[in-house]
């Protein structure tokens, strides 16, 4: 229940911290698809039981004009404090013998839709290799310093493969992703 009149709860919890904020959650729903190709990363953005994959991801920009679109526009000023992901990985080929998985958060002004990475964001853990075991989950979770989000802005739930062992190598990661951020 909100107790505030902006409606927020921001009653203190069993520990004695704030609660305060909302959650975010995350779901593809589906399978979906993050690519390193030759050095060129296509990312798959998710957001609330859907996703967009093989969305080009150049030097820590997305444009998606003329694209689909999984972003959600912030309702309040606000600030993200935390970010937990998952990847569970089902299938697909390591050709650069070990890739880590980001999940990170991008944003875009209002009126734009040129989205750029944010501090917001985790490497998940372990690094994925070659065979890839059916069902192996890559997880992280972290408090980070705020970042500023205004009403209006535009945010994107981005995975892609953050490690770039070479422009020769295709790597290719099939799974199901989710994550939460947390907004005071």
């Amino acid at each position: 229940m909100a107790t505030d009149i902006n409606c927020i709860n921001s009653e203190i919890g069993n520990g004695g911290e704030n609660q305060g904020g909302s959650i975010i959650p995350f779901s593809s729903g589906t399978q979906t698809v993050v690519e390193n190709i030759l050095g060129n990363r296509l990312a798959s953005v998710i957001g609330f039981g859907s996703t967009v994959d093989l969305v080009p991801l150049v030097n820590n920009t997305i444009n998606l004009t003329g694209l689909l679109s999984e972003a959600f526009t912030v309702p309040r000023d606000g600030k993200i404090t935390a970010i937990s992901a998952s990847y569970n990985a089902l299938e697909g080929q390591v050709e650069s013998g070990s890739v880590t998985i980001r999940a990170q958060i991008f944003h875009a002004p209002v009126g734009s839709n040129t989205f750029t990475g944010t501090s917001a964001s985790v490497v998940l853990v372990p690094s994925i290799t070659e065979p890839i075991p059916v069902g192996l989950l890559v997880f992280a979770s972290a408090t980070i310093p705020p970042v500023p989000v205004t009403a209006g802005d535009r945010l994107l739930m981005v995975f892609y493969i953050s490690s770039v062992p070479g422009e020769t190598a295709v790597d290719i990661i099939i799974g199901n992703a989710s994550a939460g951020i947390n907004i005071v």
